[in-house]
C-alpha cells in the first residue's frame, strides 16, 4: 500500500487492498479533510494493514478530528473495513442511504442521508446525491466548490462497472449518469481504478457502453426468440466459466429494462426465458 494520492484541494485517494470483481483488486478509500476535520468515504479493506494506511494518511491531511464515514453503497467491497473503522476511532457518523441502512444492522452510527443533503466537513460543503443504478440506494458526493464527484461504482476508472440483477437497474443508472453529467464535474473519484480527469466524456460513454449492449441484446433477439444462455453465447462467445453468473445477471438487466419498455416479452417460465421481440 503506498502513500495518498492527493487529487484536489481536499480530497486524497487511498487504493487499498480489497476483495472486489476483476479486474480490479483493490477499493478507492477517499478521505476528505479541511481545517483538521475529515471524512472517509467508502473504508472497504478487510487487508490487516489498511487501518494504519489510512492512519497515515488522515495525520498527512493534519486531520485531528475524524468527523464521519460516508458511504455510497453497502456492499463488502466499500464496506469491509468499516468495523475496524470504528473500533478503532470511536465513535463516527456513518452515513448510508435509507435504502441500505438496513443492511448494516449491529453497526453503530447509522445516520440515513437522502439525496441532495448537505453536510460539512470543516469548512467544506459535500452534497450527497442518490444515484441508483448499481444499487438500488447507491450515493454519490459532490464537492461543488472543486468540481469532485466521488461516485463509487457507478463508474471505473477503467471500463465499465457491473449493473446486473438482483440489485442493478439499467434505467436508474443511465438517468444517474445523466443527472451527473449535468452537474459538470472537473473530476471523479471512482470506486476503482484511477481518478477520471475527463468527466464529461466518461460520463458519456459509460452511458454509450450500457445502450450499446443494449442494441446487442435487440439484435440477437432480431432473429426469433432466445434463451438468457442463448443470448450470452451470442453476445459474449468466448467466456470463461467464472464470470457466467455475472454476465447473465448483466443481460437480465438489460431484458428487464427492455420488458418495462414492452420492447421485449419473457415467453418463459423462470428467468432462463426464452425471450422475444414484442410484435
Amino acid at each position: 500500500m503506498g502513500e495518498a494520492e492527493r487529487i484536489s484541494e481536499h480530497v486524497w485517494r487511498l487504493a487499498l487492498p480489497s476483495d472486489t470483481l476483476p479486474p480490479y483488486d483493490h477499493v478507492n478509500t477517499y478521505l476528505i479533510a479541511s481545517s483538521g476535520v475529515g471524512a472517509l468515504v467508502d473504508p472497504g479493506s478487510f487487508d490487516a494493514g489498511a487501518l494504519s494506511a489510512t492512519r497515515a494518511a488522515l495525520a498527512a491531511a493534519g486531520v485531528r478530528l475524524l468527523k464521519a464515514v460516508f458511504l455510497t453503497h453497502t456492499h463488502r467491497d466499500h464496506t469491509g473495513g468499516l468495523q475496524t473503522l470504528l473500533e478503532a476511532e470511536g465513535p463516527l457518523a456513518v452515513y448510508v442511504h435509507p435504502l441500505e441502512a438496513d443492511r448494516l444492522q449491529g453497526t453503530t452510527g447509522i445516520v440515513p442521508l437522502g439525496d441532495d443533503r448537505r453536510i460539512t466537513v470543516g469548512d467544506v460543503v459535500v452534497r450527497a446525491l442518490h444515484t441508483p443504478g448499481h444499487s438500488p440506494g447507491h450515493l454519490s458526493y459532490l464537492l461543488p466548490e472543486e468540481g469532485v464527484l466521488l461516485l463509487g461504482d457507478l463508474i471505473a476508472g477503467e471500463g465499465s462497472t457491473w449493473v446486473g440483477l438482483p440489485e442493478g437497474d439499467v434505467s436508474a443508472y443511465l438517468a444517474s449518469l445523466a443527472r451527473l453529467r449535468g452537474l459538470r464535474p472537473r473530476l471523479l473519484g471512482p470506486g476503482h481504478g484511477p481518478v477520471v480527469r475527463d468527466a464529461d466524456r466518461k460520463l458519456a460513454d459509460s452511458a454509450a457502453h450500457r445502450l450499446e449492449r443494449e442494441r446487442q441484446v435487440l439484435t440477437a433477439l432480431a432473429g426469433g426468440p432466445e434463451t438468457l444462455s442463448e443470448l450470452r453465447r451470442k453476445i459474449y462467445p468466448s467466456l470463461p466459466d467464472s464470470a457466467v453468473t455475472l454476465v447473465e445477471g448483466s443481460l437480465l438487466a438489460h431484458l428487464a429494462k427492455l420488458m418495462r419498455e414492452m420492447r421485449v416479452v419473457h415467453l418463459g417460465e423462470d428467468v432462463s426465458g426464452p425471450y422475444a421481440l414484442r410484435r
